[in-house]
């Protein structure tokens, strides 16, 4: 007979879920805003597509550091981090000064808040993990309903400087929210596994055994970042495709608020109209559907893969349209695969991570993800801002960024028949 301390999958847990998600309303809702606050400002500097994407893509490398943070720590200083870059972009002049400030720091801190904020949520739920962190998540979908429309409403009053400093102090409210994210040990439940042969408890020596003695600075490093995860095809597999499907994600809301004004010729308002009526097909998803994938037991990988083929079709679709009313439509249909594919990215690393007995592992399998996923965004992400400003047509970039998720999806289907196969 042995004591096993478990989550309380709920109970506080819930108190953790809102901590994240006024961080989420505050900070990482910010992030669709980008070409709405920036873009001009960048005109007036002289950078092109390719100038916008370098800011907005290089913000998004951060390391496996999560590891050595505790959540609430993190995701204070991700706040702080967030807040203070933007309050010094509204002091900056040159590109080198924006790309200090809101591509390192501001998207240093944004990787602390996404990877600890999933964290604590993942440390407290079970059987109810997707519905929390799509509760959560839904704080990034109110948000990015509101953002677009205070941003346009400060512009015409206090220009960009002034709008980028009031959001920047607006960002500062995420410290509220991480103050409630307490450790999970202070809320764990005590069970007891009648057979001392449980599967669980070899595991958990597994993931605690670490060499006594380590010959070299490297093994340390290695020890650390469980680097052994990189040696599994299928671990490889899965977050390239999903730094390939973040990379399509990421540039369309770069480049959507321009493919509206500079190629379906909608003014300032309707452009606003569409990303509003997005955000809200959008956290209306975030609320509902996890709560469903959870109860059917559905797999978070296929949900996301069904999701993003669905997002294939709707992005093609909406950039063949110029009539407002078809594109309110279709940005509505966008922004329910979207919040899928979105809940799902992090609970599919989590899901390997579990399938693997390695949940110990799951900050650094987070870590290596961002890593992932920023090496992309520059390399693409760069690539489809110079193809805009090579071709001219926002239509077609849309159109690019489907060939990321198409990647995405033929490795993870010859991965699901070789392995069935193979059974």
């Amino acid at each position: 007979m042995v004591s096993n301390r478990m989550p309380p999958d709920g109970g506080y847990g819930w108190v953790v879920v809102i901590g994240c998600a006024v961080i989420n309303v505050f900070n990482q809702s910010l992030v669709s805003v980008f070409g709405l606050m920036f873009g001009d400002y960048l005109a007036t500097m002289g950078e092109n597509a390719f100038g916008a994407a370098l800011v907005m893509n290089m913000c998004l490398i951060t390391g496996p550091i999560i590891k050595k943070f505790k959540t609430r720590k993190a995701s204070i200083l991700g706040s702080m981090l967030t807040g203070g870059a933007l309050v010094a972009c509204a002091y900056s002049t040159q590109m080198w000064q924006v790309l200090l400030s809101y591509s390192v720091a501001f998207g240093f801190g944004l990787g602390l808040i996404q990877s600890s904020t999933f964290v604590a949520i993942n440390s407290y739920f079970r059987n109810n993990k997707g519905k929390a962190v799509g509760l959560a998540l839904a704080g990034t979908g109110v948000g990015q309903i509101l953002m677009p429309l205070l941003v346009q409403f400060l512009l015409d009053i206090y220009s960009f400087r002034g709008t980028t400093l009031i959001i920047g102090g607006l960002a500062f409210n995420g410290v509220v929210g991480a103050a409630l994210l307490q450790p999970v040990e202070w809320h764990t439940r005590v069970e007891i596994i009648e057979d001392a042969n449980d599967e669980r408890i070899p595991l958990l020596e597994n993931a605690k055994a670490t060499p006594k003695r380590l010959d070299s600075g490297w093994s340390k490093l290695a020890a650390l970042m469980d680097v052994a995860i990189l040696k599994r095809v299928s671990f490889l597999n899965l977050i390239i495709g999903l730094g390939l499907a973040y990379t399509a994600s990421t540039s369309f809301s770069l480049f959507f608020p321009y493919f509206l004004q500079k190629t379906a010729n909608l003014d300032m308002f309707q452009t606003a109209n569409c990303m509003s009526i997005l955000s809200t097909t959008d956290l209306l998803t975030r609320i509902t559907v996890p709560a469903f994938v959870d109860k059917m037991k559905f797999s978070h990988r296929n949900t996301f893969l069904l999701a993003g083929l669905c997002l294939v079709v709707a992005r093609s679709v909406m950039a063949e349209m110029r009539n407002i009313v078809a594109l309110m439509i279709t940005s509505a249909f966008y922004g329910i695969f979207r919040s899928i594919t979105i809940v799902n990215q992090n609970l599919t690393i989590a899901e390997y991570c579990t399938e693997k007995d390695v949940e110990s592992m799951l900050p650094n399998a987070l870590g290596f993800n961002m890593i992932t996923k920023g090496v992309l965004v520059l390399s693409l992400g760069q690539l489809l801002g110079w193809f805009v400003d090579y071709t001219g047509s926002y239509s077609l970039n849309l159109h690019a960024q489907n060939l990321l998720l198409v990647s995405t999806c033929v490795l993870w289907l010859c991965e699901l028949y070789f392995k069935y196969k193979d059974e």
